[in-house]
């Protein structure tokens, strides 16, 4: 007995037809999958699978598999007992027409359905997919069921068919946790490196310079989340970029102290002792020194000279510097090298790397929300 045989007799039988089925078959053509899909198979995978992604189908299928509620009975109640991933199966199920009014605290949102399908999504300060991923973080609040009414409002627009959304939203909310192990806790002040603040604003895309923008000092982590444009997962993950480069920043620790934003270059560097010098394909840049990976380290306080061209400079660097950290232990994290700091760097060459630098966040922080 193969697996649609297996399949058909569950069906078949009452006191079975209700479990949900999942397919997990090498046959991967598309036959195949309408034929298990036809027995009434909730999905249909083919191998090698994702473990994650298997997870997160089993986790929708049983949301989905739920008594059925009529919105009839269910115009208004609590996110508790009833979250968006229900809510949105249950007017997809009936292909409804409606707008699905939401509200956690003072904070509000709104998605709407044409038949069954989401449209339009707006929360707050995101829209779209966004607002979606973002509403579908909600575990307290109210619903309400409202109909559809003429709007002269654009943005907001939502491609993306519900079972992609829903899934992408799921994986995401399992993500968040840890994406806050290692960023400020409540109560302290973000801020952003303000010797790059003005580049990177100019150069990022409009979402990720409004981001940008809340890291002024004064909010904390709670409320730059509140007021970013992108979700909270994505939000999180451009912090922690940010956080590792060294260009954001927190009230209790100055920029000083943390040497401002520091980016790996794959451009090479020479360095020397005497008398010749030595060559590395990559090293991390900052405006106020270099840290090269290497298992022979210079000793802390020994002087060295540095040659190393800035993407986009014409004129390559060179400048003395000291060695002011050193590892020469490789299971100390981070590797084996030395940080050097520059002792007589050109202005022209400062502001060169500090345009870098500018540039090379911009493009990641703009990337990240695009690709959210």
């Amino acid at each position: 007995m193969d697996g649609y045989l297996v399949a058909a007799a569950l069906k078949q039988d009452p006191t079975t037809a209700t479990i949900p089925i999942i397919f997990i078959s090498a046959l991967g053509s598309s036959r195949d999958k309408v034929r298990g899909l036809d027995l009434g198979a909730e999905d249909y995978l083919v191998k090698p699978i994702d473990p994650e992604e298997l997870k997160v189908r089993v986790r929708m299928i049983l949301r989905r598999s739920r008594p059925p509620q009529r919105t009839e009975a269910m115009a208004s109640g609590q996110l508790q007992a009833m979250n968006l991933v229900s809510l949105v199966q249950l007017l997809e199920g009936e292909r409804r027409t409606a707008r699905l009014l939401l509200t956690r605290g003072d904070e509000q949102g709104e998605v709407t359905f044409v038949d069954g399908k989401i449209t339009r999504a707006v929360q707050g300060p995101r829209q779209g997919k966004a607002a979606v991923f973002q509403l579908l973080t909600w575990q307290a609040g109210t619903f309400q069921m409202a109909s559809p009414e003429p709007s002269d409002e654009t943005g907001g627009g939502v491609t993306l068919p519900n079972q992609v959304l829903l899934m992408e939203g799921v994986r995401r909310l399992d993500e968040i946790p840890a994406l806050r192990v290692n960023l400020p806790g409540p109560g302290i002040a973000l801020g952003f490196l303000e010797s790059l603040r003005a580049a990177v604003e100019a150069l990022a895309q409009p979402e990720a310079a409004a981001l940008v923008a809340l890291l002024d000092g004064v909010r904390d982590l709670e409320q730059v989340l509140a007021g970013s444009p992108f979700d909270e997962w994505t939000s999180l993950k451009i912090l922690q970029y940010l956080l590792g480069v060294r260009a954001l920043t927190s009230a209790d620790v100055s920029p000083e102290q943390r040497g401002g934003a520091r980016l790996n270059v794959d451009v090479p560097v020479e360095y020397q002792r005497v008398p010749g010098f030595l060559k590395r394909t990559s090293f991390n840049l900052s405006a106020r020194g270099v840290f090269i990976q290497t298992a022979v380290p210079f000793e802390v306080g020994e002087q060295a000279i540095l040659r190393f061209q800035v993407p986009g400079h014409e004129a390559p660097v060179k400048v003395t510097g000291q060695v002011v950290w050193r590892n020469a232990d490789p299971g100390k994290r981070g590797g084996t090298g030395m940080g050097i700091q520059f002792l007589d760097l050109a202005p022209a060459d400062r502001e060169a790397i500090e345009r870098h630098l500018a540039q090379a966040i911009a493009v990641q922080i703009s990337g990240a929300g695009e690709r959210a």
